[in-house]
């Protein structure tokens, strides 16, 4: 429940963000390799998933995986 004062919601100056953390491109390289190590893990490939979509936006171009 949320009270409201002439009309105006106690919420109304909150603005919800996205978490956004300024990581090199390198860096996210890193990470997006290290997590593709657990990528067999179901939970873990929908994170890499979710990070390659973000990397592709952004213009970030990744390495092919590589096959073993």
């Amino acid at each position: 429940m949320f009270v409201t004062v002439l009309g105006i919601s106690m919420f109304a100056s909150e603005a919800t963000f996205a978490f956004r953390p300024a990581v090199s491109v390198d860096d996210w390289k890193v990470i997006m390799s290290a997590i593709s190590a657990y990528s067999h893990n179901a939970e873990y490939r929908e994170l890499l998933g979710r990070l390659e979509r973000q990397a592709k936006v952004n213009g970030i171009t990744l390495p092919a995986p590589r096959l073993s």
